[in-house]
């Protein structure tokens, strides 16, 4: 039986204070909570668990920085981020787009055409 994937936020804090952590299996609720804790001032770190008490660094969030009188100069092209929640909405679309199929229950195909607008056989 295998284990559920489990992220954690790592803060820390500018001040003298502990580092705070935070474990769950909801990535969602991992990614709010960092965002929510840099937006408090903290650098906050995202990782996944990769087994045997190793994590892969998946994203940090930087404190905001503090405002700027002057301003910056306009920069015509700028690199594009892309968010892991993008991707994952980007593949949920795709899988939308995708004509049903029948499927067992191990996930093979059962049927392989449509027969005269009946839907799948």
């Amino acid at each position: 039986m295998s284990r559920p994937r489990t992220f954690r936020v790592v803060a820390v804090w500018p001040a003298p204070a502990p580092e705070s952590r935070y474990e769950k299996t909801d990535r969602a609720r991992v990614v709010a909570l960092a965002r929510k804790w840099a937006a408090a001032g903290a650098t906050a770190t995202v990782e996944q668990d990769v087994g045997s008490w190793q994590w892969r660094h998946v994203r940090t969030f930087e404190p905001p920085a503090p405002a700027v009188e002057e301003q910056r100069p306009v920069v015509e092209h700028q690199a594009v981020e892309h968010d892991q929640d993008d991707d994952d909405l980007d593949m949920y679309a795709r899988l939308m787009r995708q004509a049903p199929t029948s499927r067992d229950s191990r996930g093979r195909r059962t049927c392989r055409h449509v027969v005269g607008r009946r839907g799948i056989r």
